[in-house]
């Protein structure tokens, strides 16, 4: 019942949200670690951003996604 597609507007809400955060604090944030699926969701999201940047962290299956202010 649209769980997918409830999942991928609430990872992408997060990031916007968690982003702009960063942009205003200069201060990084890491995300709950998820699957390499959602992960790939967050940062298609962020990658046109030009204030912040996101990379992956940690070893599977306990991977997060640090979000940085672009130096």
């Amino acid at each position: 019942n649209d769980y997918k597609k409830k999942k991928i507007d609430y990872l992408k809400e997060t990031a916007r949200s968690v982003a702009d955060e960063v942009a205003l604090t200069k201060q990084e944030k890491i995300l709950e670690p998820m699957s390499a699926y959602e992960r790939r969701i967050v940062h298609l999201e962020l990658a046109d951003r030009a204030d912040v940047v996101s990379e992956s962290a940690g070893e599977e299956p306990e991977r997060k996604i640090v979000i940085k202010p672009r130096p």
